[in-house]
């Protein structure tokens, strides 16, 4: 291998590195915002677009806020 070649390769790597932490920011983001799963921009469409292996095998545990919840008893602090 070449050092051109070697550093081509380095720079493919690094960019794809960028791009996969671009992904994770987005997936925290969109957690933080309530956009768990349903669509390609939410957390779970992200996460497969970084493994299109894990497509259908997520089965996100979404969660419930106390407004949501009829029965929800806070704790005791």
């Amino acid at each position: 291998m070449t050092p051109d070649q070697f550093n081509a390769d380095q720079s493919a790597q690094i960019t794809q590195l960028q791009q996969q932490q671009a992904l994770f920011t987005q997936i925290i983001k969109d957690m933080l915002e309530g956009k768990w799963s349903g669509g390609a921009d939410t957390a779970e469409g992200l996460l497969y677009a970084l493994d299109p292996n894990m497509t259908g095998t997520l089965s996100l545990d979404t969660p419930v806020t106390q407004s949501q919840a009829a029965d929800y008893t806070p704790p005791k602090g």
